[in-house]
């Protein structure tokens, strides 16, 4: 895994790489281990199914899963038209809503091998890593459990998905370049290199570029991550412009969310 400190000697220019999406094989990977996490985290506690999920305004834990596990559904049936869409995700919440964790888990089992077979032929494999990456963290959010937050494939998958994102609407918007450092994914440069402005340099864990990249963290909250400059520049990309490849359903919330 690339390590988030620069080569002895090499400037940070020369050892920044574009950004790039995980192999597929990665992703199925991936996937696996957060449903792993997720099932040793939850299984037998259909009590906590309807604890508030506060990186989710308005869902508790068990609607959570019940998207996780229709997603899952979704990806085998191929009905990914409206993926991530208001009407994609409230039908999944229709069909599995009414399930106590324990069963939603079960379903959710059945489903993984199917999903990891079909991945092979979706082109964003990387952005259901991502989603479900990010609500294993709601969820541990609303229990109070952290678990892992940095240096597994998971964030490498997830990260690749969303700096690749990034590069493009970076580009797409002409705004200057941004270089990233995190520990899963080493330096990378997202928008043009050869644009007249100066790249502006962010260094910020795992966890916290999930989160950030991610919707879950307050314009305050993204203004104070640790820029080497004023930020105001790079704001539309966390907040206009990286929440179009769901649908427009990821927007910075509009109360910090504490982790």
């Amino acid at each position: 895994m690339p390590s988030d400190q620069q080569p002895s000697g090499v400037p940070a220019e020369e050892s920044t790489r574009a950004p790039r999406p995980a192999p597929v094989a990665d992703a199925a990977a991936a996937y696996r281990l957060v449903h792993e996490r997720l099932v040793a985290l939850l299984g037998g506690r259909d009590d906590v199914g309807e604890f508030a999920v506060p990186a989710c305004p308005g869902w508790t834990v068990r609607q959570t899963v019940a998207h996780l596990v229709g997603v899952g559904q979704d990806v085998v049936a191929m009905n990914m038209a409206d993926k991530a869409g208001d009407s994609w995700v409230q039908a999944q919440l229709d069909r599995l809503g009414g399930f106590g964790i324990d069963r939603l888990l079960d379903l959710w089992g059945q489903l993984i091998d199917p999903v990891t077979a079909r991945l092979a032929l979706e082109v964003a494999a990387g952005q259901l890593v991502f989603d479900t990456l990010t609500h294993e963290h709601d969820i541990r959010g609303a229990l109070g459990e952290p678990g892992s937050r940095t240096g597994d494939l998971t964030f490498e998958v997830a990260l690749g998905f969303l700096t690749t994102m990034g590069d493009l609407m970076i580009r797409q918007g002409s705004l200057p370049a941004l270089r990233l450092t995190t520990p899963a994914i080493g330096t990378v440069h997202l928008g043009d290199p050869d644009s007249a402005k100066e790249p502006a340099a962010l260094d910020i864990s795992d966890f916290e570029a999930v989160r950030a990249l991610g919707g879950r963290r307050s314009v305050r909250q993204l203004s104070a991550l640790p820029w080497d400059r004023d930020p105001t520049d790079w704001m539309p990309v966390f907040t206009h412009w990286l929440p179009v490849f769901s649908n427009g359903g990821i927007r910075p919330p509009s109360d910090d969310l504490v982790e």
